[in-house]
């Protein structure tokens, strides 16, 4: 699971930022909280925020992370990631610093970041917490780094500098517990940008052969998707077994089956169903991976072309410990101000950014919000029992945009 995410000089983010899964004192909610013998987790984080607020950036800077650890070094050169793209703060020539601390599948909590400057590793860091210190695994300063093994430090030098040692190391020693550990949950997190047409179009097309070879898959999937569309009956697979795809250049036709009049039964292609089926239809895997297997699931716009009812019932999925077996937890960033509310969220799950004048962004939590009136802070923090989506269209959290009046002149 995380517990934080710490991110500075990345596209709108000037300044260090946190997002704290840590569960604060608060006493609302407490099923929507992880609790283990070392720490207290949200299973939810809500980002709201105006458009280009940065709440897009939260989550891209994660991504980003996660793909300078798992992209070998050959095919960085072929790799989506542009330090032009991510750099929107380059004149003041400050690396990105990126860190994450994290409980693994096996109890232990790791804190491990980099820095990187135009391509290059400045610093990297892995730290184990043992009772409440965190020890170090190793630290590197460019391409030279200090690890300890076996209570004896070592010293490696001529790392290549475009290359984690996270990401070298972890093919090197293949049976080191730690750099598994790390390396192994950041492959498990995932990242999903629904504000892309073109990753939208990828999930769009993406079917699990699963569907024809596992029985017990089909009828849950069935299941998840009758619990908001109770008209569809069946799912139909032509062809319908692993072989004859094969044999049929691995294309697969799905129509799901809806009781019409007189119990009528007819079969309607995947393609014409709503957005918002056909997008729940896609998501199944990432939320079951997420649920059953604890895995973090980071998504950009979660609520498009989904009502807020269902929405919420993706919110609760989580929420509910009979459904999230494995304690996954789901972050995202949405303008869905229905579920903005205190029946839905912890004051600490709601989280907002906002941008200022000199375009730098920051993000907050509600649970640290301090009010203010129109002279001064107030001093107090938001309640418990406040209208949460109310008082944040009025701007009183801010995060909100200003929009100012737009006429239209005729020439004469």
């Amino acid at each position: 699971m995380l517990i934080r995410f710490s991110f500075k000089n990345f596209k709108s983010f000037k300044d260090e930022n946190v997002l704290d899964m840590e569960a604060t004192s608060l006493k609302e909610h407490e099923y929507n909280v992880v609790k283990t013998k070392q720490i207290h987790l949200l299973k939810v984080a809500a980002i709201y925020g105006a458009n280009a607020s940065g709440k897009t950036n939260v989550l891209q800077a994660f991504d980003y992370m996660k793909e300078r650890i798992l992209v070998s070094d050959d095919s960085q050169k072929n790799s989506s990631m542009n330090e032009d793209n991510v750099y929107s703060f380059m004149i003041n020539n400050q690396p990105i610093h990126l860190e994450v601390e994290i409980l693994t599948k096996n109890n232990k909590i790791y804190k491990y970041g980099f820095d990187v400057l135009q391509d290059r590793i400045v610093s990297e860091w892995l730290y184990k917490k043992k009772v409440n210190k965190f020890y170090s695994i190793f630290e590197r300063k460019k391409n030279n780094v200090i690890m300890k093994f076996n209570n004896k430090f070592s010293k490696l030098t001529n790392i290549d500098e475009r290359s984690l040692f996270l990401n070298i190391y972890s093919k090197i020693d293949k049976d080191n517990e730690d750099f598994n550990n790390v390396y192994n949950w950041f492959i498990n997190a995932n990242y999903l940008d629904l504000g892309n047409p073109k990753f939208e179009d990828f999930i769009n097309t993406r079917i699990s052969l699963k569907i024809l070879s596992d029985e017990k898959y089909k009828k849950e999937l069935l299941r998840f998707i009758h619990t908001f569309d109770s008209g569809i009956e069946g799912i139909k697979t032509t062809p319908n077994s692993l072989e004859e795809v094969q044999n049929n250049n691995k294309v697969v036709k799905l129509e799901l089956v809806h009781k019409g009049e007189n119990n009528e039964l007819k079969a309607l292609p995947l393609e014409l169903e709503s957005n918002g089926t056909r997008k729940m239809f896609h998501l199944f895997d990432f939320f079951m991976e997420a649920l059953k297997n604890g895995m973090v699931l980071f998504i950009d716009e979660l609520d498009a072309k989904l009502h807020p009812l269902l929405t919420r019932y993706i919110i609760n999925l989580f929420h509910n410990s009979e459904t999230n077996i494995g304690n996954g937890q789901l972050i995202y960033s949405t303008h869905d101000t229905v579920n903005l509310n205190k029946d839905t969220f912890r004051r600490d799950e709601i989280w907002f950014t906002e941008k200022n004048r000199d375009g730098v962004s920051e993000m907050y939590a509600l649970s640290d919000y301090i009010l203010d009136d129109e002279n001064h802070k107030t001093g107090k923090k938001v309640r418990n029992d406040a209208t949460y989506n109310k008082d944040y269209l009025t701007g009183r959290y801010g995060a909100v945009p200003v929009l100012e009046e737009f006429e239209i002149r005729h020439e004469k």
